[in-house]
């Protein structure tokens, strides 16, 4: 694992950031590896997703 006294540096993705669903887990170590060359987005997302609300009755 590199080290910052080495020169590398070390990226916590998945169940290593935090707890999550296999499925986080997995989109994160995808994402990692699709961005690792490229600029760095941040919290953006690089699609679209729909948020539902439950409804009262």
């Amino acid at each position: 694992m590199p080290t910052p006294a080495s020169g590398g540096r070390s990226v916590l993705i998945g169940d290593a950031n935090a707890p999550g669903p296999i499925a986080w887990a997995t989109y994160a170590g995808h994402r990692y590896a699709r961005e690792l060359d490229g600029k760095d987005i941040g919290d953006a997302l690089p699609f679209r997703r729909e948020v539902t609300e439950l409804a009262v009755d």
